[in-house]
């Protein structure tokens, strides 16, 4: 499916259950990649890293808050988009998903010029692999200001 692209609206992710409920088991781990793309490359991966930094990690070296992860997808430094992968699972899958995309919306809306593309990757993807096929896709272009003495975070999310 294409992307959809809303044109400079804020637009956040919204929870798709006929994707998460109709797969083979709708309480597996879920995959939103969330593709940042920004005129210039290293402004976009510079927020992403930022956002990232202020994540708890667990003893095992994940990143994330009460019900999701988040894992970097590698990629050639070279590109000019830096993604991350939205992880959750169980019961409370749909509820996951959404706090993680909530969070990144939030961190990353605020800076200006920033691209937002929301892909949902199928049920056998590998979160933080590249190759990963997405199955729908969805983007929002922000146009918020962020001087480089703000944070990336509001205090609700730090």
């Amino acid at each position: 499916m294409a992307p959809r692209s809303s044109g400079g609206d804020r637009e956040r992710y919204a929870v798709d259950y006929d994707w998460l409920w109709h797969r083979r088991d709708p309480t597996a781990a879920a995959i939103l990649r969330v593709s940042v793309s920004h005129p210039t490359p290293q402004l976009a991966a510079h927020a992403l890293e930022r956002f990232l930094a202020t994540l708890p990690t667990d003893a095992k070296g994940v990143q994330g808050h009460e019900g999701w992860a988040v894992f970097p997808v590698a990629g050639d430094p070279s590109a000019t988009v830096s993604s991350i992968d939205i992880v959750s699972g169980g019961e409370d899958v749909s509820d996951g998903i959404q706090a993680g995309a909530d969070a990144v919306f939030n961190a990353l809306a605020q800076v200006d010029g920033i691209g937002l593309a929301w892909h949902q990757l199928a049920a056998d993807a590998v979160p933080g692999t590249p190759a990963a096929a997405h199955t729908r896709s969805r983007t929002s272009q922000q146009e918020l200001p962020l001087t480089p003495d703000e944070p990336v975070l509001d205090d609700e999310h730090v």
